[in-house]
């Protein structure tokens, strides 16, 4: 064998070896990606069940036990039609009415944009949603103009003091809505009792948190479903209208009352008036009926005195006349006796004379 071919063996064989080492690399880089797309394709295999699982849901023997984007699309959508259209983070600017009892609202929003708010419909405000916060609710509106940025509102009814303040310190930003929240067992059923606590009042509490638990016995019939209590469920604009009647009403007798108390005020007033001048009346007469007292004593003393005079004059006044009746029996008798005695005597003389004359 010649040089050359044995150069040319050599060389087959430095190239076989070359081959044979990229064959083996190649092999090893196949078998890699082939372990690779098998992991892919076990891991498609895992996304496309858990993007059906997502968008269908879970079921397991006919039954929803996980809720999908579908399902939960379909909820969503049952929710916003119940609730209707919102309007978040609206910048409001007050303007109160020289009477106070009416208000002028500019509102700008640009969520959504174009926010289709329209003309003359009815909206109600509320601070911006917040636990901590607890944005309270401002009131019902209608939308007077509508333009791209910028609605205004008015009051669909006079408003009250309360309410002009409540209008006059309303936080920042407003949330509107087409319609009135609704009450609904899902919004506080993920609470826990702490925060239950923290955010209803005292007096309604014990249903909120007896919402969704066995019932007991005592309980309505009415509020029991399935062995659980349900707690009756609210409409708010019912009762947001309802409290501003009785405040209304609360208002009026207020006002009535305290219309009433002046008069009363004034009618003691004048009483008091009244009584010191009485009293000062009274003072006036007790001192003239101490003079006249005094006088009537002194008419009394002197009234006894001439009393006294007259029964003296009296007596002897009956004595005189005793003495004259005593005196006139004597002049009587004296007078008898003289006419006796005359009569003698013209008899003795008319005998005297006659026995002359014969």
């Amino acid at each position: 064998m010649s040089i050359w071919n044995k150069v040319l063996v050599g060389l087959i064989g430095v190239a076989a070896l070359a081959f044979f080492y990229m064959a083996a690399r190649t092999l090893k880089t196949h078998q890699y990606w082939r372990e690779l797309a098998r992991q892919y394709e076990a891991k498609i295999v895992q996304v496309k069940d858990e993007n059906h699982r997502l968008v269908e849901g879970l079921q397991k023997e006919g039954e929803q036990t996980q809720m999908g984007i579908k399902q939960v699309r379909r909820e969503l959508y049952k929710l916003l039609i119940d609730r209707g259209r919102a309007w978040y983070n609206c910048d409001p600017k007050v303007k109160v009415g020289r009477d106070r009892g009416d208000a002028e609202i500019r509102i700008t929003t640009d969520q959504p944009d174009p926010h289709g708010i329209a003309d003359k419909s009815v909206l109600y405000a509320f601070e911006e949603p917040d636990v901590q916060k607890k944005g309270r609710y401002l009131g019902e509106f209608k939308v007077t103009t509508a333009a791209d940025k910028q609605i205004t509102l008015v009051p669909t009814s006079r408003l009250t003091p309360r309410e002009v303040e409540r209008l006059a310190t309303a936080k920042k930003p407003w949330t509107l809505y087409e319609v009135m929240p609704r009450d609904q067992h899902y919004i506080f059923a993920d609470l826990s009792d702490a925060e239950k606590k923290a955010l209803l009042p005292a007096d309604v509490l014990p249903e909120y948190l007896k919402d969704g638990k066995p019932a007991a016995k005592d309980d309505p019939a009415e509020c029991v479903a399935d062995g659980k209590y349900v707690r009756p469920l609210r409409d708010y604009r019912i009762l947001f209208n309802a409290d501003r009647v009785n405040y209304t009403d609360m208002v009026d007798l207020f006002e009535a009352t305290t219309r009433d108390m002046d008069l009363v005020e004034a009618a003691l007033a004048e009483a008091k008036l009244q009584k010191a001048a009485a009293q000062q009346a009274v003072a006036t007469a007790k001192t003239e009926l101490a003079k006249y007292s005094r006088e009537g004593a002194a008419v009394a003393a002197l009234r006894k005195t001439l009393e006294d005079k007259v029964a003296a004059m009296k007596a002897l006044v009956d004595r005189m006349m005793e003495n004259n009746k005593v005196m006139a029996g004597q002049i009587a008798r004296l007078q008898w006796d003289a006419v006796r005695r005359i009569d003698q005597r013209t008899r003795a003389m008319a005998q005297s004379t006659g026995t002359g004359g014969k």
